[in-house]
């Protein structure tokens, strides 16, 4: 009797929740663990290896122009099930590589299949799902991705430690099928239908049109709105900032402290975030939306500029837990804007299209900010450039706000 009460909208929230954990934490935060012992192995250069990476990203980048609109045709079950079935087995095809190019090819795949199993999967199956408290479940299942890469990063370092770092991908591959595979193959459902409604549409439909869902636009509209290129900015911004934080280790060990003291920063970096994301969306539901973007952006300022100043461990920690907290921003806020200023119509292909210039930037900031550091000696332009870039992002995220509102009502639009 209980299980029936539950609404379903429940059961694929604890879908994008498994999603989140395991596959942002295989996908994306732990496969800077590989990159040395792959390296000493095929005898190659560091930078050779995370080729791997930057192919990785690419490919999600280009594949995000047209996913949103593929993602509306195909069955949304039989997608996400192909595409864990061929990463899982990329993982497990790696602990067989004989060459350094077998790792560019599966990468390069596994990029293909990233928009759909991860970038786009939550976000929209959430906002398909969720009327009511679309901000708090989108922030906690988006902020179990930082908890996964603290989970996963020690297990799969330990792994490679003692067993070597092809039976690492072994690992990966089968808690990727056992995990994710049977909520792809029996829980998840794109949207509700007959007479499955979204959890809380009751509630929304009941209350004031000035509160309720409307149907939104599409892609070519938004295009004709000052939001979708306030929107945009931002996350170009965010994503540069974002790609500053894989070098948060080699940035403590340039100003003359041990590793471990950069590994703790960037594991205080993932706590921040988990927390990040998990509380702007509980906070987007239940406060004014702007005071919210200008107080996680002020986290955000002061935690990247805090990093050129403190050499405490203690200090140095609390920076990077605070600028985690400004990551929810990005990774949260941004989805749910897109969602509430654009409306459900053409969702999936709108946030494809942005997600796909934010791709870009972290991939270009990656290596603009190691050049900047190879022709310098320090990493304080990138760390000042992106406490700027939260100024800047969080001020046109907020500006977005104040024009949806008087947009649509000109437009005679109910939001």
């Amino acid at each position: 009797m209980i299980l029936r009460k539950i609404h379903y909208a429940w059961w694929i929230f604890l879908s994008t929740c498994i999603i989140s954990l395991v596959g942002f934490g295989f996908i994306v935060d732990v496969i800077g663990l590989f990159f040395e012992p792959i390296s000493a192995s095929f005898h190659i250069s560091r930078a050779g290896v995370s080729l791997m990476a930057t192919f990785q990203n690419i490919a999600c980048a280009i594949t995000l122009l047209f996913a949103g609109k593929i993602m509306e045709k195909v069955n949304v079950k039989w997608l996400l099930t192909v595409c864990y079935m061929v990463v899982g087995l990329g993982f497990i095809s790696l602990a067989f590589a004989k060459n350094i190019q077998q790792f560019y090819i599966v990468w390069t795949i596994i990029g293909i299949m990233q928009p759909f199993a991860l970038t786009l999967s939550i976000p929209v199956l959430l906002g398909n799902w969720f009327k009511k408290y679309l901000g708090t479940v989108m922030g906690i299942a988006l902020g179990l991705s930082a908890i996964g890469g603290s989970l996963f990063n020690p297990i799969i370092s330990n792994i490679i430690t003692n067993l070597g770092w092809r039976a690492g991908w072994i690992f990966e591959g089968i808690i990727t099928l056992v995990t994710i595979l049977p909520f792809t193959l029996f829980v998840i459902r794109y949207k509700p239908t007959g007479n499955v409604k979204p959890y809380g549409y009751e509630e929304v439909e009941s209350v004031s049109d000035s509160n309720s869902e409307w149907e939104g636009v599409d892609i070519k509209q938004a295009l004709k709105t000052p939001m979708f290129y306030l929107i945009s900015f931002a996350m170009i911004a965010l994503q540069w900032v974002a790609g500053l934080v894989q070098h948060v280790s080699p940035y403590v060990v340039s100003i003359k402290l041990p590793l471990t003291t950069g590994a703790a920063v960037v594991s205080g970096i993932m706590l921040g975030a988990a927390v990040g994301k998990a509380s702007i969306g509980w906070f987007l539901d239940h406060f004014n939306n702007k005071i919210v973007i200008i107080v996680y952006s002020c986290f955000g300022i002061l935690g990247w500029s805090s990093l050129m100043f403190f050499r405490a461990l203690s200090l140095l920690v609390s920076s990077g837990f605070i600028l985690g907290l400004g990551q929810g921003i990005m990774l949260v806020s941004l989805p749910y804007f897109i969602r509430k200023q654009f409306g459900a119509k053409d969702y999936n292909n709108i946030l494809s299209i942005i997600s796909m210039m934010g791709n870009f930037a972290t991939a270009i900031a990656v290596s603009v900010d190691g050049k900047i550091f190879d022709i310098t000696g320090s990493y304080n332009l990138p760390l000042t450039t992106n406490s700027i870039l939260y100024i800047l992002g969080g001020s046109a995220v907020v500006f977005s706000i104040y024009l949806s509102n008087k947009y649509f009502k000109k437009q005679h639009i109910i939001q």
